[in-house]
């Protein structure tokens, strides 16, 4: 994974109780008025878009990124949790700090949530970014394969000599995810099973779709789809980029965010 570091912008860590967990987020020194909230994706935190918010120099914009439970330094859930708590956590996260018109920029798995939140709080956003995101069940078959598979050869590999073999079958099935956040096993079948197509169509703020050419983990296909299913949105391909486009041509996606935002 790659991550940034926070350059010269002067962002600080801070914390916050939501749900009964620790979450912490990091906000850039800024003006008021409109807002933009950075959501990373599945095994990432707010690290990621540090070279991103580095790169906006907008005095009139709060700048915000979260790390969402169970990454960076915020808590674990106790419980496995669903795209939908992800959201309702999210909506808490911008009541609390009394955020208003929220742009919410949303990476893979952080576009999920995003997609969920635009759907289920339309109050809250603005305007949505979503960045290779995902959120179509078609695009998580060999995990549903790789998930039947684990329930079935569980009992086999109990003995702890097994499990380098039970890792490598995991991982030949595309279940590298599932394997790195051990304590989110469950949380993580939950969230890829799920499809999105129905809260992707209620969608109706503005938004804008920013894919990869060469996203081989949510192909540009995904971006058309929720091009065609949202009414008022629009899709660049960035090219020479893949699944983590924003960091492949950083000032290529700066040029589109800014103009979609400003």
């Amino acid at each position: 994974m790659r991550f940034y570091q926070w350059y010269d912008i002067g962002a600080m860590d801070k914390q916050l109780v939501i749900k009964n967990l620790l979450v912490s987020y990091v906000e850039a020194p800024g003006g008021g008025g409109q807002t933009m909230l950075f959501l990373h994706g599945w095994r990432s935190n707010k690290q990621v878009w540090a070279k991103v918010i580095n790169s906006i120099e907008d005095t009139e914009c709060r700048i915000l990124a979260l790390d969402l439970p169970g990454f960076g330094g915020s808590q674990a859930p106790k419980e496995p949790w669903s795209v939908g708590d992800y959201a309702g956590l999210v909506a808490e996260f911008v009541e609390k700090l009394q955020l208003s018109r929220v742009v919410v920029v949303g990476h893979s798995f952080g576009g999920r949530v995003g997609i969920k939140l635009a759907a289920n709080f339309p109050q809250l956003v603005s305007r949505l970014v979503l960045v290779d995101s995902a959120g179509f069940a078609d695009a998580v078959t060999k995990k549903k394969i790789y998930a039947a598979l684990a329930k079935v050869v569980r009992p086999i590999f109990q003995p702890r000599v097994m499990q380098p073999l039970r890792r490598k079958i995991y991982q030949s099935l595309g279940a590298e995810d599932y394997v790195a956040t051990p304590q989110l096993r469950q949380t993580f079948v939950n969230v890829v099973r799920e499809d999105l197509a129905e809260d992707i169509a209620r969608i109706r703020v503005p938004t804008l779709l920013v894919w990869g050419r060469h996203d081989r983990e949510t192909p540009p296909r995904f971006g058309e789809r929720m091009f065609a299913a949202i009414p008022n949105a629009q899709l660049v391909i960035l090219e020479h980029a893949g699944h983590f486009s924003f960091i492949d041509q950083p000032e290529k996606f700066v040029e589109v965010l800014r103009k979609f935002i400003f």
